[in-house]
């Protein structure tokens, strides 16, 4: 997302985009040669030769896949997104110096992680209430011995990636709510859940909030509702998070970013039509909450 952004018409963009797709199937082929190389050297009795090898190769078929799909999203973004974020915000800031939205900072349950990082912050004014976006990844940092060098090493993974909101709704709120769904992490946590009276509601997410008749007065029947209307219309599991101070965090756990070009399988207008879907059904829920 840091490239200038040159004007590309649909047909150059998708020649860019099969470009890429083909970058990153030969990043997957040298990783998985790699692989295999290392493999063969554990078997054959810890040929150190072997296992660096393979390292090195595997290393450089994942910085190859990198570099192809950072390439591609670049492309993308800069082709499509901006049209799509200047329909929906006004005032709007690319990479703003100080970012407002951190993801720690909220009461949304994340899943354990070494440390969070956001990419991609975009600014903007929506229905004049200053509101940020960007993408969330969440990671894990594992030590391990290995058993033929004996040497410990870091093993890192990514837990969460997904696309965050922060909107500041301009007014105050009795107590801070979380909508957040019923799975395996909240069974983990077991905290104690507000029960709204909708049973769908009820069966498919957890509410919590230290004033439940407050919350109960924020989150009515028709709000509800249209929770609900948007949680069938999602694109992966999704939390809200109200503050008294009118801050609003929308995070859909969707595995991919905002603006994201996927796996390469989508044309231009394909690729278009999913960035104006995802980033209005963060518009609707905003309006949920702000009371049209």
């Amino acid at each position: 997302m840091e490239e200038k952004n040159i004007t590309m018409t649909d047909e150059q963009l998708a020649q860019e985009l099969r470009k890429s797709k083909g970058g990153k199937l030969g990043g997957k082929l040298l990783s998985l040669l790699g692989g295999a190389v290392a493999i063969a050297g554990i078997l054959l009795g810890g040929n150190i030769v072997l296992i660096l090898l393979g390292g090195v190769v595997l290393a450089l078929g994942q910085a190859v896949q990198g570099k192809s799909k950072a390439h591609a999203d670049g492309r993308a973004f800069n082709a499509i997104a901006p049209e799509i974020i200047g329909a929906c915000f006004e005032n709007v800031q690319m990479n703003p110096a100080s970012p407002l939205l951190n993801a720690d900072d909220t009461n949304i349950p994340l899943p354990s992680h070494s440390y969070c990082s956001g990419s991609g912050y975009v600014r903007g004014t929506y229905q004049s209430l200053t509101t940020e976006l960007c993408t969330v990844r969440l990671t894990e940092v594992d030590e391990f011995q290995r058993e033929e060098s004996g040497q410990w090493e870091k093993s890192e993974h990514e837990v969460y990636a997904g696309q965050w909101v922060l909107c500041e709704l301009d007014r105050e709120f009795p107590t801070w709510l979380t909508i957040w769904p019923r799975d395996t992490l909240g069974k983990l946590l077991r905290v104690k859940t507000i029960k709204t009276g909708n049973d769908d509601f009820d069966k498919r997410f957890n509410l919590t909030s230290d004033n439940e008749a407050a919350a109960l007065r924020i989150l009515t029947p028709k709000r509800i509702e249209r929770v609900l209307t948007l949680a069938d219309a999602s694109f992966g599991k999704f939390a809200v998070n109200l503050n008294p101070d009118g801050r609003l965090y929308l995070a859909v756990h969707s595995g991919h970013g905002f603006f994201d070009s996927g796996k390469g399988r989508e044309d231009p207008a394909r690729l278009r039509a999913r960035f104006t879907r995802e980033l209005k059904w963060f518009t609707d829920m905003i309006d949920a909450f702000r009371g049209v």
